[in-house]
């Protein structure tokens, strides 16, 4: 039979005060765990701690917290995070959340004690929208008295003591059949981003149709939902002429120092549907430890932090590009981005942007100690923009990247090294243009990697290729084109590459977020996006989700886990967290659909996990 016996002032504390400390003792002293929770968190999320030697299965004690937290109702807390740790010494991870249910705290007097009882006792089942919650407590409720809501059964002052013993057995039924039916619980397993200042030490020619760098002060897309498969996307944009745009609003709200930032953002905690089962999945918790991370990357897509050239559209201020995002590009050993635009002062274009549709960027060398700053670590110079400059402003590029103390990786021939905890890191760039690696030469690339898998402990492939834009967000096994220029075939290509050694691949490019693959162990990102493009790229629809991808690696190069940190792109082009999980729900569809068998699995709050094929 479930009830929590305490006194009333102590759960009046709780509800009305919202205290960790006062709910952990309620939850220790109903359910004895050794040892024992801890409890954080500020309305409307409470975050709870176990232990990770706890003596009680972790399955069995989750629900048991949850349904002890049903019956309590304290607080204003609406959604509940459990967390655990692997050793002393590890970071928390996420292994379940839910909703309480919108119903008052009924106490019931026993010989000086009291019965906490839920009036409504469907615990367990689905919980209404945060939109759709009915409110936890009203002042009546503070107050001791009872809330009226709808559906639930209004106690009768008469012989209390026999709707206490029925809600009780109803309540005992309930749970055990819920508990009992409950399948499928997705552990999201991995480490939490800590929101800390990242600690660190450190075009070409081609074709002249580059459709997808259309710049626009159009209103930002929709946020209310992601888009879903068999919905048709937004059309491309009509070309925008390069002349006479406005000057762009660059007064964004700018985040307090990471320092004050608490270490569980609640924005990328909350999930964009319910999750409320425990299942087989709970199982995994008493598994065995997994391999320890060896090395933690994060990647973006393309970046072009605004450009002088042929009309003026910089930034007042360029520290504020990423001042959103800044934060969530931290706690990672290499931070990689695809940099598609030149860093120098020369003055003569090799394309002829008079043509339509034709494009070429120049940014200040200055903008690199940005970059820097921002926290990248590596930047790639292979794409069809880092020769808009010709070979004077390729060369400025490479040598205003490498004196900021990031490095650059995009010449013909080269393998860049980075040391990573005592782990050397080999990057190497291609693209589908011939002034770069090829990738149409795979013997070539074969070779190459090869090389590089004898110097180093990980091999990392950063390519800039296929399609562009919103009717190119699916990959599939063959040549894509592109203004009749052969684009390459991105799957033929990655996978080549990662029997010949490699164990990453970071695609870039299509200007849109692509699906991701297992292969091999090995993980494949078939495209990151646009990440920054002041009144330079598209932000429409597709064009304007973005992300921070996030992957762990063991010493030889193994995948172990990662995640899809949601982001979006305002109107300007610049980068901010999104709250809505548009690139979370993209990339999950276009894996599943692009991809079916691949041994990988995101959940809804973007976390990337191996399945068993």
């Amino acid at each position: 039979m479930l009830s929590v016996d305490t006194s009333r002032e102590q759960t009046l504390a709780a509800a009305q005060q919202g205290q960790g400390r006062a709910i952990a003792t309620l939850l220790n002293d109903a359910i004895a765990p050794d040892p024992a929770i801890e409890v954080s968190g500020q309305p409307p999320t409470l975050h709870i701690f176990i232990a990770h030697d706890t003596t009680e299965a972790k399955r069995t004690l989750v629900a048991r917290i949850e349904s002890t937290l049903q019956t309590l109702r304290v607080g204003a807390f609406r959604d509940v995070h459990v967390y655990t740790t692997e050793a002393p010494t590890a970071a928390p991870r996420l292994i379940h959340q839910f909703s309480l249910e919108s119903v008052p705290l009924r106490l019931n007097h026993h010989h000086g004690s009291s019965t906490a009882i839920v009036d409504d006792p469907h615990v367990g089942q689905d919980f209404p929208k945060p939109t759709q919650r009915l409110p936890i407590f009203s002042a009546a409720s503070r107050l001791g008295q009872q809330q009226q809501i709808p559906g639930a059964v209004t106690p009768t002052p008469k012989k209390p003591w026999v709707l206490g013993t029925l809600a009780l057995i109803l309540i005992s039924v309930a749970v055990g059949g819920a508990i009992a039916q409950r399948q499928q619980w997705q552990p999201l397993n991995s480490t939490l981003p800590k929101i800390a200042a990242p600690s660190r030490s450190n075009g070409s020619n081609g074709s002249n149709n580059d459709t997808d760098n259309v710049p626009t002060l159009a209103p930002a897309p929709e946020a209310s939902s992601p888009p879903l498969e068999g919905t048709p996307l937004p059309e491309r944009p009509v070309t925008a002429p390069l002349e006479g745009m406005p000057e762009a609003d660059t007064s964004l709200p700018v985040l307090p120092e990471p320092g004050n930032i608490p270490l569980v953002p609640p924005p990328l905690l909350r999930p964009i549907t319910r999750q409320t089962g425990l299942g087989a999945a709970a199982s995994l918790l008493a598994a065995p430890p997994a391999p320890t991370v060896a090395v933690t990357l994060k990647a973006v897509g393309d970046i072009i932090p605004g450009t002088n050239y042929p009309n003026y559209r910089l930034p007042e201020d360029p520290n504020y590009l990423f001042n959103s995002v800044k934060p969530f590009l931290g706690e990672t050993d290499i931070l990689f981005g695809n940099f598609e635009s030149t860093l120098t002062d020369y003055p003569y274009s090799a394309k002829d942007i008079s043509r339509g549709m034709t494009f070429a960027f120049r940014t200040p060398p200055s903008f690199a100690t940005v970059l820097q700053d921002a926290g990248f670590d590596v930047l790639s110079v292979a794409n069809n923009h880092s020769f808009d400059f010709a070979e004077a402003g390729f060369n400025d590029t490479i040598a205003f990247i490498e004196q900021a103390g990031m490095h650059a990786v995009g010449r013909k021939g080269q393998i860049v090294t980075v040391e990573a905890n005592e782990y050397a890191i080999a990057f190497i760039g291609f693209s589908y243009l011939a002034d770069h690696n090829s990738m149409h030469d795979l013997a070539t690339a074969t070779a190459l990697v090869q090389t590089a898998e004898e110097q180093a402990d990980i091999v990392v492939i950063s390519v800039h290729a296929g399609a562009e834009g919103t009717d190119a967000l699916s990959v599939k096994d063959r040549t894509e084109f592109f203004f009749s220029e052969n684009r390459g075939n991105l799957v033929q290509f990655s996978r080549a590459m990662v029997d010949a050694g490699a164990d990453v691949i970071l695609g870039h490019g299509p200007h849109v977020p692509r699906a991701l693959e297992l292969y091999q162990d090995r993980l494949i990102a078939y495209s990151l996006g646009n990440f920054l493009g002041y009144r330079t790229l598209s932000t429409v629809g597709p064009l304007g989700t973005s992300l921070i991808l996030q992957l762990e690696m063991d010493e030889t190069g193994n995948f172990m886990g990662g995640r899809v940190i949601p982001v979006a792109l305002d109107p300007n082009g610049v980068p901010y967290i999104d709250n809505f999980f548009q690139s979370v729900a993209l990339v999950r569809q276009l894996t599943a659909q692009d991809f079916p068998n691949t041994a990988l699995e995101i959940d809804e709050m973007g976390y990337i996990l191996r399945t068993q094929q």
